[in-house]
């Protein structure tokens, strides 16, 4: 039975020092987090939408807010060629040359009609998450 023996190795015994693997987990996840972004960047291209006057953005606006519904604004702000994403709020008021913004968070913005490239009404079942 002793013609059976098993002799292990180790790295170490070839002269391997381990450097510690939290190390190594922390450069893997740093190289994922860039490769994650990189593809983020190349999927996510938003086209720009049909730019409108500020005449109907503001009857937009101003019909949103009396209904108090939900609306979609695209910036008119380019950044590496996209657009940013549509800004869903419900417009909370008017005031100092400046549209205030309730997002669906529940945080507050608030940006200028010169800032908007484009807006549209929403179904508020978007707005409340009712459609499954």
């Amino acid at each position: 039975m002793d013609e059976f023996a098993i002799t292990r190795f180790t790295p170490e015994m070839f002269g391997y020092t381990d450097r510690g693997i939290l190390k190594w987990q922390g450069m893997i996840l740093a190289d994922q987090k860039d490769a994650l972004k990189k593809i983020d960047n190349e999927i996510s291209v938003i086209e720009g939408k049909e730019e409108m006057s500020e005449v109907e953005i503001s009857q937009v606006l101003h019909r949103a807010y009396v209904t108090n519904s939900p609306v979609s604004i695209q910036a008119n702000i380019i950044r590496n060629g996209s657009f940013y994403r549509d800004v869903i709020c419900k417009v909370a008021g008017y005031g100092g040359n400046k549209i205030h913004l309730h997002l669906k968070d529940e945080r507050t913005t608030s940006c200028s009609i010169e800032e908007i490239r484009n807006v549209e009404m929403m179904d508020p079942l978007d707005w409340y998450d009712k459609r499954k």
